[in-house]
């Protein structure tokens, strides 16, 4: 069993299959009444497609559904789910065939890639229209900027609540070993990467015959979520100012990638992805420091329940702590058939304040909205009473958007394809890094 679950797969492992994509039916009319005939009523039918994350998260999307029609009684939603690994090709061949849902959900970087290809609507209008109960202002800045593409037109609206990255710790680990847990660390300005590195050092323990007992942290494999929030935290754009470089190769980034080998193949205090992947030393109570993010705090509220513990932001690098925001998006389909007017309806409702704050309160992310904030995380310490969400606010406030680029998806297998050799130590770092690098900046001058 993994153990963290990544935001992809908890939103998306297949359970849902596709529906029938009726576009455009109408209620049989009402029929007479006292006093004469009187005007029928039809009632609209909307297709909304979204991807399936097991039983729990599709139950959520179906109730959201539910709120929208009751709240809008003139619309039936014709709910399309699917499994997350069919959705974005399933959804391109219905807009290929020219029968794709009105409105849907979309990934990140696939949206902008979407918008690039012009089948997605322009929302900037509608969020203009409606500007009070849309209320763009009162969103965080780091989730109104990745619904750009390009820079001045709106094409989406965050989907569901946006995810905070985290560093879990096992307190009794950290107890038996006497060293001092992150959140005094963070409380006194040095939860930094060198620190998070001494830290997983002291905390690994090894049996008479050299076997870990004891796992001192774990990463992601240095792909482009990580690096989402490594890069920032030295000072360091994700690209150039013309976007035609990814700063993978800045030395400080580079610096930070050899690290990673050190600790996984010297120190033997960081797991491999594949080590991490093939036992849960988190919930078995044998890993210190655990990487996970907000949308794996329900599992961990189950496979943790035993354990004593509590989390901390990501640590920070020469400059500050960083986040960001791991959000998808709803979209409307751009297309003359769809009904965008019910389209943007439905997801303006999906993103309203009161349903913001719901999606945040089940699926544990950060609502979009400031002023829902408080509420979230004081009802969260309820439901998990942790010290750490004392830096919920810091940590949402922190957070960076992603930059929106068309070629997101391209670039991300191109750096998932070799990154993991640097962080093993099979090939030095430099080397690696050179390859992407060279590799990336082709992909971005002959991207069309």
């Amino acid at each position: 069993m993994k153990a963290t679950l990544t935001r992809r797969n908890f939103l998306r492992v297949s359970l849902g299959a596709i529906g029938a994509t009726a576009l455009a039916a109408c209620a049989a009319p009402t029929g007479p009444q006292a006093g004469g005939a009187q005007p029928s009523t039809a009632q609209k039918e909307l297709s909304f497609a979204w991807w399936t994350g097991g039983e729990a998260a599709n139950k959520l999307f179906e109730e959201a559904v539910d709120h929208f029609e009751e709240q809008h009684p003139t619309y039936k939603i014709n709910r399309i789910s699917m499994p997350g690994a069919e959705f974005a090709t399933k959804i391109l061949t219905m807009y290929g065939s020219g029968n794709a849902p009105d409105a849907h959900g979309v990934g990140w970087g696939t949206v902008w890639s979407w918008a690039h290809k012009g089948i997605l609507l322009d929302l900037t209008s509608f969020v203009e229209r409606d500007a009070s109960a849309v209320d763009w202002e009162g969103m965080w800045p780091a989730v109104t900027g990745g619904c750009y593409y390009p820079a001045d037109k709106i094409i989406a609206l965050p989907r569901e609540s946006f995810g905070l990255m985290l560093h879990i710790y096992n307190k009794k680990i950290f107890a038996d070993a006497g060293v001092e847990t992150p959140d005094k660390a963070m409380d006194t300005d040095a939860w930094t990467w060198q620190a998070w590195r001494e830290k997983a050092k002291a905390l690994t323990k090894f049996d008479a015959n050299g076997r870990r007992e004891i796992m001192g942290a774990n990463t992601g494999n240095a792909d482009y979520w990580d690096l989402q929030v490594v890069m920032p935290s030295y000072g360091v754009p994700m690209f150039n100012k013309e976007q035609t470089h990814f700063n993978l190769d800045d030395e400080k980034v580079v610096n930070w990638l050899k690290m990673l080998p050190e600790m996984i193949n010297v120190e033997r205090s960081l797991g491999k992805p594949s080590e991490t992947g093939e036992f849960d030393w988190g919930a078995s109570g044998k890993q210190a420091i655990v990487q996970s993010a907000t949308w794996n705090l329900p599992n961990m509220k189950e496979t943790w329940q035993a354990l004593d513990w509590d989390f901390v932001p990501p640590p920070k690098g020469d400059c500050c702590h960083a986040n960001f925001v791991g959000s998808d998006y709803h979209v409307v389909n751009g297309s003359e058939y769809a009904d965008r007017e019910g389209g943007w309806e439905l997801i303006k409702f999906l993103n309203s304040p009161k349903e913001d704050l719901w999606w945040a309160l089940h699926f544990f992310g950060a609502p979009f909205r400031k002023s829902n904030v408080d509420a979230w995380s004081r009802e969260l310490n309820n439901q998990l009473p942790k010290a750490g969400w004392k830096y919920s606010l810091a940590m949402t406030e922190k957070a960076t958007p992603w930059t929106p680029i068309p070629f997101q998806d391209e670039l991300n297998v191109i750096l998932s394809n070799e990154i993991g050799q640097a962080v093993s130590g099979e090939r030095p770092v430099d080397e690696v890094v050179a390859s992407v690098s060279t590799k990336l900046d082709d992909m971005i001058k002959n991207f069309k």
